[in-house]
This record gives structure tokens, sequence and C-alpha cells, in this order.
């Protein structure tokens, strides 16, 4: 069933890892409150974690060996995500992958539906892709295009070069104060900062 998800995004050569599938399905249900969707758990069993693509995603790992970014169960635990979500067991998302922009995509439930959605910290967007796991990877991950602009890949890359080990190409000036998502307005950014210094930005403009 990744077979069009393989040939989009073909694995990092120094940058994948297999993942215990059943620890992180263990890990949601236990510390997050959810069941895993069952498309998620065959591609951590038959692809595994890591870059792919040209590193234009990052699926997290398990933790069980080091890897350049945080595992699944640790960015999932991430104390910033109380300020952007409920809980997931409350209807809040769980993230598996990431774009190298940082935007997120995860999963969620709506009462026993199963909805994937993708979150742009950097203008707070969170958008619907996809409602069942073949669609996910039979359809929106068939394509590279489909989550990022790729012109705006390719200038960002040509510019800063190969994405680094753990970071994002991250905005200097966000959006949410006029800042653009052209290539002269990015820099290389440790995914904990972007995070943090964009959820700052948001509260300082929205929260009294």
């Amino acid at each position: 069933m990744f077979e069009r998800f393989s040939r989009a995004y073909p694995g990092d050569l120094h940058g994948n890892s297999p993942v215990d599938a059943e620890a992180l399905a263990s890990f949601s249900r236990e510390a997050l409150g959810v069941q895993t969707p069952a498309e998620l758990l065959l591609f951590w069993r038959n692809v595994g974690s890591g870059y792919f693509g040209d590193r234009i995603l990052y699926f997290f790992g398990d933790g069980a060996q080091a890897m350049p970014r945080d595992s699944y169960q640790q960015w999932n635990t991430k104390n910033f995500w109380r300020d952007v979500y409920p809980p997931p067991d409350q209807g809040g998302p769980v993230f598996f992958a990431e774009t190298c922009f940082g935007d997120q995509l995860g999963f969620r439930w709506e009462q026993s539906s199963l909805v994937f959605v993708l979150f742009s910290v950097d203008t707070f967007e969170a958008f619907r892709v996809a409602e069942n796991g073949n669609e996910l990877f039979d359809v929106l991950l068939a394509s590279q295009d489909s989550l990022i602009d790729d012109g705006r890949y390719r200038a960002t890359r040509e510019r800063l070069g190969f994405l680094r080990d753990g970071m994002h190409y991250a905005p200097l000036l966000s959006p949410l104060v006029g800042g653009s998502g052209a290539a002269d307005n990015m820099c290389l950014e440790t995914a904990n900062v972007h995070f943090r210094t964009a959820i700052a930005t948001y509260q300082a403009i929205h929260l009294p």
C-alpha cells in the first residue's frame, strides 16, 4: 500500500530507522488515550521513521536509537501543545510526521471517526487532509507537492542549503505579523525554538 508514497518520498540514505510499532501504539493508547490508525501502524512496521523525499518529510521514531528529531513520544508530550490544542483524548491531534517547514501531520478522533490533519504553526491554520489511511498514503502522499509548494521549497533549499539534521526552515519574520513565505524570509531553526517562538507570537497578538 506504500508504493506510491515510496515513489514520491524515497527514504533518506542516512536518516531512516525501523520502528517498534507496537510500543508506539501502546504509548498512544496509555499515555495519550487514543487508538492508533491501522494504516499508520502498517507504515511504521513496513517503512519506519526518519527523513523522506529529499527531507521534505520526517516521520517521528520511537526513541530506541539516536535520531535527528524528537521521538514520537517526546514530541507529543511537549508542554507547548497545551497552549494550542486540547489533549488527544479530548479531541486534540497526535502528530506523527512533519514537513521541512515544520507543518505537522497528525491524526485525531472525532468520536469514533478518524481524521488526518495538517497544522501550520507559522499561520495557526489547520486543515483536514484525509479521512482514512488509504486516502492519506495513496492520494495525499503520492505527490511531493501535496503538502508543500514545490517552488517555495526549491527556492528555500537553494538559499539555505540541504535541510540539516533536526532543523526546520522557519520564517525570520512571522506571517502573523506580516512576514512572507518567500525564501528570503526563511532561516534554519531548531524545531523547539521555531515552535516556541511561533506560539509566543500568536499569544502576544491574540491573548489579552
